[in-house]
């Protein structure tokens, strides 16, 4: 029952100090993070580096001229994160594995054709020993491949409140969408 009061007590103080919440918007975002700031009052989505952040205003440096966008006009800000070697090897692991095989174990199919039907106790081999060496292959390549583009993943920071009201068949719901 506390949890739940203290959650209320939350919501409501964030419903009514708006401005006392931009302040702290970007706090997941760092001075030299790559960002993408979704801003639809200013057009398409702006992807740059976070330069500074004075006030309520974030100045983002995109192709080498900064864009000041100011925070009431921001619904989201999403930082880049890149993956650690270990995060892309297994990412690269795990493509390369399932595709390996199954690439191994088509081959395999395709080699041994009709087969020769006096084959005794090797009949159907070669499509079990391609879909090994196929899984063998996709892990190493995979495995390299993913060590050598970790590459990186985005990352949301800040979510723009939103509160709507909408009937339904009974009676009227209300949403509210805030991060805790």
């Amino acid at each position: 029952m506390t949890r739940s009061i203290v959650r209320f007590g939350l919501v409501l103080a964030m419903l009514l100090a708006p401005g006392r919440m931009a302040a702290q918007a970007t706090g997941g975002a760092a001075v030299g993070d790559t960002v993408r700031i979704a801003a639809h009052t200013l057009g398409p989505a702006i992807r740059g580096e976070l330069v500074a952040v004075r006030g309520d205003t974030l100045f983002v440096d995109r192709h080498g001229a900064t864009l000041a966008v100011p925070m009431s006009r921001v619904e989201r800000v999403d930082v880049r994160r890149r993956r650690s070697m270990l995060g892309g090897i297994a990412r690269g692991v795990s493509w390369g594995a399932p595709l390996g095989f199954a690439a191994g174990f088509l081959l395999g199919a395709a080699a041994e054709g009709g087969g020769d039907p006096d084959c005794a106790d090797d009949c159907h081999q070669l499509p079990v020993i391609g879909a090994a060496s196929g899984l063998a292959m996709g892990i190493v390549l995979g495995g390299v491949i993913g060590a050598a583009s970790p590459s990186g993943r985005w990352v949301q920071v800040y979510s723009h409140r939103r509160v709507a009201v909408g009937s339904t068949g009974r009676g009227v719901a209300l949403s509210l969408n805030v991060k805790l």
